[in-house]
């Protein structure tokens, strides 16, 4: 039986009886950071550098961050068990609140934490091999995209620019023509037989993903440079994709009016997306 079950401020109840306050800070201000891990069964993907990475946020957002991590990740193996989805993927929430509506951060604040469960079925490789396309956009977010913040207007916007102009994502481009990550997603180009990534500062999400990509890639044999490819250089690069918890590795074939290449899924791209598929399975497996 498929129970949607949601952990919530100590307790689990039925995903649809949530509720919080109108005046939680995360409602009110988007004052808060958020984590999306992988599941199968009762196994979290890489769920310590998700955790981690929580931490970072929150206490980039000057939040008590000690046990709330350790709190929300106890949880998830049982909120999975509940729900009876095979795999799918966690959504952890932290805010920092209700409290009167002010700017100043309240003195004595008690967070919302909250996490629940949604079934997805993970891409086949025969949607791997017909990729996705994008459209390039000035970055217009705030300058802390290494804080991953339930602040995501700027992604819906910019994924909505996307979506009325026939393509399924956005590549955000910094004022110096750099090219930095996707709405949801790191960007990764082929760009004279080395693979090019923006670094890890506060213009990108350090993507536990991208980790894995950039750690595959260097065990193959494939040169790697962590340095930002310009809007140009892109515009001639053979292949591009994109890594995501979601979405793994995926071809980008086409962004804006152009074809990525030839049009067709790189070498590279198939190499490093098999390679990732291999890791997962593995850490995914049943000891």
């Amino acid at each position: 039986m498929v129970v949607d079950d949601l952990f919530l401020k100590g307790e689990f109840m039925p995903l649809a009886s949530g509720t919080v306050s109108v005046l939680d800070r995360g409602f009110q201000f988007g004052d808060g950071a958020y984590e999306v891990v992988r599941f199968r069964g009762e196994r979290f993907l890489w769920l310590d550098e998700h955790m981690e990475r929580l931490r970072r946020s929150l206490a980039a957002l000057a939040m008590p961050s000690a046990d709330v991590a350790a709190r929300l990740a106890a949880i998830l193996p049982e909120l999975a068990s509940r729900s009876g989805y095979p795999e799918g993927s966690a959504y952890l929430q932290v805010t920092r609140g209700a409290a009167p509506r002010d700017f100043a951060l309240p003195s004595e604040p008690v967070l919302t934490e909250l996490a629940y469960v949604r079934p997805h079925t993970f891409l086949s490789w025969e949607e791997v091999n017909a990729g996705t396309t994008a459209l390039l956009q000035e970055d217009m977010r705030w300058a802390r995209c290494d804080v991953k913040s339930v602040s995501l207007l700027a992604a819906v916007m910019g994924k909505a620019v996307a979506a009325a102009a026939g393509t399924a994502e956005v590549i955000w481009v910094g004022t110096d023509g750099s090219v930095r990550e996707g709405g949801s997603c790191n960007i990764f180009a082929v760009v004279d037989g080395e693979l090019r990534t923006h670094p890890t500062d506060r213009h990108v999400l350090d993507g536990i993903t991208r980790r894995r990509v950039l750690e595959l890639a260097h065990g193959a044999g494939i040169a790697v440079r962590e340095d930002p490819v310009t809007r140009d250089e892109l515009s001639q690069a053979d292949e591009v994709f994109l890594s995501s918890t979601m979405r793994d590795v995926l071809p980008i074939l086409r962004i804006d009016d152009l074809p990525v290449g030839d049009g067709r899924p790189g070498l590279v791209t198939l190499r490093i997306a098999e390679m990732l598929r291999a890791a997962v399975t593995v850490e995914l497996a049943v000891p």
